[in-house]
């Protein structure tokens, strides 16, 4: 047995399901007190601080090589990489450009009833980092998701900050990927450290207006300590994926993307929501047989809800307003309707959750831990930012003059009504 079954009649809510499927944020819980540190330690010391921090938490002496990845490692990357990653690279590029020039706002006016010019302008962010998660693994699709929306908002610094391998480099994969969308300004930092680069600044790194990118639960924390002092996009936590399904749905396409859900990593978790004991059985079946001797090291995050129905399951969804959702039932747009809370959303048997990851074009950089409730995938938005504009005239003035004398009396601002009367003439 894989899943860990649970069912709507074994409590009294949906919302005691969601508290016994541990669906909770766990960087709530992280290592707040060491996290602070390594921010001081950064705020106060600049580069000699990252330098100890590297060596002390990646192994890695970059004392030679710098923090800073030279012209010449970015050209390099390029030269060594093989046809068919090129190609992948391209076509994802192409994809996520697309999607995202879709969300482009501009600026705009209007007058209002009372004869005032007003609107907002909208003015891209000057100088971004984007958090890449590197070190033993590689990650060019993050970079993809986190350079491109960016790009497109029309940012014009965009500093890149990947987690180095143990001898100090950065996988060839990744750089190739950086150069390929013209990023120039590449640091070999990771953890709590290189959000603090980012935030405050050192003598190698300037600071950011905002910093994005998914990463570990020091990367998280450190994302939330510096909130304030420049911008955030999400604190992202273990990847989550639900799966809706009714008893029409294919065990085996299920269970395939549970098992990829879980190469997320060890945190990772994933919950099958269906009316049908049935599909639990063979879907359960199928992971067993796919795991083998893994099956009890990952089971614990891997569960299965039956519900009373669909909509009842629905519900459920929205209580746990997860990263990544697939519905797999007769009616997906029926479903569809009734859902509110979640990343991302793949309709279908022929719309696995990769396509998102990778190559669909929608950014894979999602709220998790609940956060889709009230936030929104990685995009355009996250790197643009709106001002308001007002352009008065004596008419408007006179038309609103008593509106405003009024309600700064009541808050006892007399010069915010003073400055309306003396324009009245």
């Amino acid at each position: 047995m894989v899943l860990r079954i649970l069912t709507s009649i074994d409590h009294e809510s949906l919302e005691e399901l969601r508290i016994a499927l541990e669906w909770d944020f766990w960087a709530e819980k992280g290592p707040v007190g060491e996290v602070r540190s390594i921010l001081k330690e950064v705020e106060d010391r600049g580069d000699e601080a990252l330098l100890e921090l590297t060596s002390r938490f990646d192994g890695v002496d970059l004392a030679s090589k710098g923090l800073r990845v030279k012209r010449a490692e970015l050209e390099k990357a390029s030269s060594i990489m093989k046809r068919p990653f090129i190609d992948a690279v391209r076509a994802a590029t192409r994809a996520i450009t697309a999607f995202h020039r879709h969300q482009s706002w501009e600026s705009q006016f209007w007058e209002s009833d009372e004869g005032a010019r007003i609107g907002q302008m909208v003015r891209a962010l000057k100088r971004v980092g984007a958090y890449v998660p590197g070190g033993s693994a590689s990650y060019p699709s993050t970079a993809m998701m986190t350079v491109i929306p960016a790009k497109v908002a029309g940012v014009s610094e965009i500093a890149v900050c990947v987690p180095p391998g143990k001898n100090g480099d950065i996988d060839p994969s990744t750089l190739y990927t950086l150069n390929e969308m013209g990023v120039e300004e590449v640091y070999r930092l990771g953890g709590a450290q290189a959000i603090g680069a980012l935030a405050y600044g050192t003598e190698t790194i300037s600071a950011v207006d905002k910093i994005v990118g998914p990463g570990n639960v020091y990367v998280a924390l450190a994302k939330r300590e510096v909130f304030g002092r420049v911008g955030i996009d999400i604190l992202a936590g273990p990847s989550e994926l639900a799966l809706l399904a009714d008893g029409g749905a294919d065990a085996r396409y299920l269970a395939c993307d549970i098992l990829a859900q879980l190469e997320h990593g060890s945190g990772a978790r994933a919950c099958l929501i269906t009316d049908s004991e049935d599909l639990v059985r063979q879907v359960d079946k199928e992971l067993s047989n796919a795991m083998g001797a893994q099956r009890s090291k990952q089971s614990h995050n891997v569960s299965a809800v039956v519900v009373r129905d669909i909509e009842e399951g629905g519900t459920l969804v929205d209580i746990l307003a997860p990263e990544h959702l697939v519905i797999a039932t007769d009616d997906i747009t029926g479903v569809l309707s009734g859902i509110h809370n979640a990343g991302a959303i793949f309709l279908g048997v022929d719309s696995p959750v990769a396509l998102g990851d990778y190559a669909v074009g929608v950014n894979h950089v999602l709220p998790t831990g609940g956060a889709a409730r009230f936030s929104s995938p990685l995009g355009v938005y996250d790197f643009v930012k709106r001002s308001n504009v007002v352009i008065s005239n004596l008419k408007a003035n006179r038309a609103l003059s008593q509106v405003i004398e009024a309600l700064a009396e009541v808050e006892g601002f007399t010069y915010h009504a003073e400055s309306m009367r003396k324009r009245l003439h």
